[in-house]
C-alpha cells in the first residue's frame, strides 16, 4: 500500500485589532535606495517588500547643509512577495523593478509603478535557499543575476523568459564550502564570495571562469566591481576588506580597519574611490582612498555610525546614510563629506605632512574659499590598514583605561552618535506553538506578547497571555 503524502497547510494569521499597517515586523536584510524619486525599498525576514517615501533631496554631494525643518519618511506601499524571509534586494530596468532573492527558492520582480504593483512575479527558482542578487550598473539590462546556496549563479529574464544562463560555481578545493553569499555584476564580468573564502570572477556572456583570488581566511560577506570591471573589493569575515586588480591577478591593499566580521559594502562611486562598510559589531565605516591609489595608506576611514545591532546592509545616497539590522526598524544617519572640506585634527594633519605620499592625496587640496570647513574627532578616524603610520594609538598600553563614552575598538567614537530617523518597525512573530487539540496555537512576538489563536473561526487572536505566565 502506497503511504500517504503529507500535506502542509499554512495559516495567515489577521493582525491584532489597533495594529498599524505598513512597515516590517521582522528583521530587515536587503535596501535600495531609488535616488531619483527619493524612494527606499526594504525586504525583510517576513517576506515583505516595503516602499518608504523619503522626501529628501538625494542629489547633493554630502556638503549640503541640513534642512531648516526636519524630513520624515512616510509609508508608501508594499506586496507580500514571499512566504520567507528575503535575503537580498536590487533595483533593476531604469528602478523600475525590485528583484528579490528569498529562503522560499525563488526569485521575483515587483514593479512598484504598474497598474498591478500588488503581485510580485516569480522569475526564476534555486534549489536552495538564493542568497544574493544583482544587475550591472545603469539599469537598462533585462535580466538579472542571483546566487544561492546551490552553488548556482543564474541569470534571468525579468520579463518572465526564464533562464538565460548557469554557472556551477562549485568548489574545487572545499565543495561542501560552495554556497554563495555575495554576488557583483559588471557590464563583462561578474564576481562571487562564499565560506570556502575565494573570489571567482566569470564571463556573463559565456559563462565561463576568468580567474579567481585567493587570500581571505574566511566567508566572503560582500563584493563590489567597479564601473571597468578591473577592480574588485571584497567584505568578509576574518575582519579585511581586500581590493584586488583583475589585471594583476592580484591583491592591492588589505584593509583592516574593522575588529569584527565585515557584513555589508556599498558604493556608489563608478572607481570605488569612496565607499562604505557594516560589520557585526554595528559599527559603520566610510573610507575615501581617493587620490591615495599609489599609497593607500594616505586613505581615511571613518567611524560614522554605530548600531546597537549587528548590521545586515548599508546604502548611502546624497547626504544619508540607511542601516538594517535584525530588528523591524531602519534607521537613517547624516553622512559625512571626506572631500576638500573636511577639517582633520591638527596631529593627524601633521604626521600627513610628514609622509611624502600625502601630496598626491586629494584631501590634502585646499578647500574653496566659500566652503565651512567641517572638523572632526581624532577618536572617529581608523587606521586603515595594519601597514598604516596614523593615527597614532593613544590607547595602546593595556593598564590605559577606556576613552569615557566610546565605543568599539581602541576606544572609537562615531560620529553620529544617534540616528537622524528611525523608520519604526512593528511588532512580528517569532515562536509557536501548536496545542494538543490541533486547533488552537499559541504564538510569541517581537514585543513578549503571547496571543492565542483560533485557527478555525477565522485564525483571530482569542486570548492574551502575560509571559511570565507561559512558556512556549
Amino acid at each position: 500500500m502506497a503511504k500517504k503524502a503529507r500535506q502542509r497547510i499554512s495559516y495567515v494569521l489577521e493582525l491584532p485589532a489597533g495594529s498599524q499597517g505598513g512597515g516590517h515586523r521582522l528583521g530587515v536584510n536587503g535596501l535600495a535606495v531609488d535616488k531619483e524619486n527619493a524612494i527606499l525599498y526594504s525586504g525583510a525576514r517576513d517576506g515583505y517588500i516595503c516602499a518608504w517615501d523619503l522626501n529628501l533631496n538625494l542629489q547633493g554631494g554630502g556638503s549640503a547643509p541640513p534642512p531648516a525643518t526636519k524630513t520624515k519618511t512616510t509609508f508608501r506601499s508594499q506586496t507580500q512577495a514571499h512566504m520567507a524571509w528575503i535575503n537580498d534586494i536590487v533595483l533593476a530596468n531604469n528602478n523600475s523593478a525590485v528583484v528579490t532573492a528569498s529562503n522560499d527558492l525563488t526569485v521575483k520582480v515587483w514593479r512598484p509603478h504598474s497598474e498591478t504593483n500588488e503581485i510580485a512575479a516569480t522569475i526564476g527558482e534555486h534549489a536552495d535557499y538564493v542568497k544574493c542578487v544583482a544587475t550591472p550598473p545603469g539599469g537598462s539590462v533585462n535580466w538579472v543575476a542571483s546566487g544561492g546556496f546551490d552553488r548556482k549563479i543564474y541569470l534571468w529574464d525579468l520579463n518572465g523568459g526564464g533562464k538565460t544562463l548557469e554557472i556551477d560555481t562549485q568548489g574545487d578545493e572545499i565543495a561542501e564550502k560552495g554556497s554563495i553569499y555575495a554576488l557583483s555584476v559588471g557590464h563583462n564580468i561578474m564576481a562571487n564570495g562564499g565560506p570556502e573564502s575565494v573570489v571567482r570572477l566569470w564571463d556573463p556572456r559565456s559563462g565561463k571562469r576568468v580567474t579567481k583570488f585567493v587570500g581571505h581566511t574566511d566567508n566572503v560577506r560582500g563584493v563590489l566591481l567597479n564601473e571597468a570591471g578591473d577592480k574588485v573589493l571584497t567584505a568578509s569575515s576574518d575582519h579585511t576588506i581586500k581590493l584586488w586588480s583583475v589585471t594583476a591577478g592580484r591583491c592591492m591593499y588589505t584593509f583592516t580597519m574593522h575588529d569584527d566580521s565585515v557584513w555589508s559594502l556599498f558604493s556608489d562611486d563608478p572607481e570605488l574611490g569612496t565607499f562604505y562598510s557594516s560589520d557585526r559589531s554595528g559599527f559603520v565605516v566610510k573610507t575615501d582612498v581617493r587620490g591615495s591609489q599609489e599609497d593607500m595608506d594616505e586613505g581615511l576611514s571613518v567611524a560614522v555610525a554605530h548600531e546597537s545591532h549587528s548590521i545586515s546592509k548599508v546604502v548611502a545616497a546624497g547626504d544619508y546614510i540607511w542601516t538594517a539590522t535584525n530588528t523591524s526598524s531602519i534607521n537613517r544617519w547624516s553622512n559625512v563629506d571626506t572631500g576638500p572640506s573636511l577639517q582633520l585634527p591638527e596631529a593627524f594633519r601633521r604626521q600627513r605632512a610628514a609622509s611624502t605620499a600625502s601630496r598626491s592625496r586629494q584631501l590634502s587640496n585646499p578647500a574653496p574659499a566659500n566652503s565651512p570647513k567641517k572638523e572632526i574627532s581624532p577618536t572617529s578616524i581608523l587606521r586603515i590598514s595594519n601597514t598604516a603610520t596614523f593615527p597614532i594609538q593613544t590607547n595602546a598600553s593595556p593598564e590605559s583605561p577606556p576613552v569615557a563614552g566610546n565605543h568599539g575598538p581602541q576606544g572609537t567614537e562615531p560620529i553620529n552618535q544617534n540616528p537622524e530617523e528611525t523608520i519604526e518597525g512593528q511588532f512580528g512573530l517569532v515562536k509557536h506553538r501548536l496545542l494538543n487539540d490541533r486547533r488552537r496555537v499559541l504564538t510569541l512576538d517581537t514585543a513578549g506578547d503571547v496571543l492565542m489563536w483560533d485557527l478555525i473561526k477565522v485564525c483571530r487572536p482569542r486570548a492574551r497571555f502575560i509571559t511570565t505566565q507561559i512558556y512556549c
